[in-house]
């Protein structure tokens, strides 16, 4: 995991973003330093999905309703990737007239204030360079409660993680919405009964 609060790191998920987990991998025999790629899973790791076929950085917009993902800063970029469906499409967007080592990127989350902030430099030479950018209006109206769907926590099927049951409200997949302040992420726990299974 990476120590950079900067930076996605090799594995990246957030409480606020139920279920949804990003990875770095390779699809092989064993693992690899060669052709690592990006997985995502969207139920807590029971499967993924390839997204990308280079490492990239990725972070989480309004707990989750939009994705946004940028190359490793070995290259420099003018682009970033965005995705609203919990990474199965992305549309590429160009943040940067000249292509930029991104360093990182600051999200700052607020009732009125939805900005990101790239840092970073133009060449290994060049003053640090920042780009702000005003994402509140890519989300053109608040969530309703049909914008909503209910998430069960599960393990290979098994209902019972860690001792609880656990039921989620999620924003449904490309819903272009914004999540309130009041926004409550588990709409139940329960504690499992104990089964034969679970003495010695």
């Amino acid at each position: 995991m990476s120590e950079n609060p900067y930076v996605s790191g090799t594995i990246s998920t957030k409480s606020s973003a139920p279920g949804i987990i990003f990875a770095t991998g390779n699809i092989g025999a064993e693992l690899s330093y060669n052709n690592v790629g990006m997985f995502v899973s969207s139920d807590a790791g029971n499967s993924w999905r390839p997204i990308f076929e280079e490492e990239h950085n990725i972070w989480f917009l309004d707990k989750g309703g939009a994705l946004i993902a940028v190359k490793q800063p070995s290259v420099p970029t003018r682009h970033l990737w965005v995705s609203f469906d919990e990474g199965r499409q992305w549309t590429q967007h160009s943040f940067s007239l000249v292509p930029l080592f991104v360093d990182g990127v600051l999200v700052e989350a607020g009732a009125e204030n939805q900005i990101m902030t790239f840092f970073g430099h133009f060449s290994h030479r060049s003053e640090w360079q920042l780009i702000k950018i005003d994402y509140k209006s890519i989300f053109s109206r608040k969530c309703t409660e049909e914008d909503y769907q209910t998430w069960h926590l599960h393990n290979q099927g098994e209902p019972c993680v860690m001792g609880q049951k656990q039921i989620y409200m999620k924003r449904r997949p490309g819903n272009y919405c914004m999540l309130g302040k009041d926004y409550s992420r588990i709409l139940s726990a329960e504690s499992c009964i104990c089964r034969a299974h679970d003495f010695e």
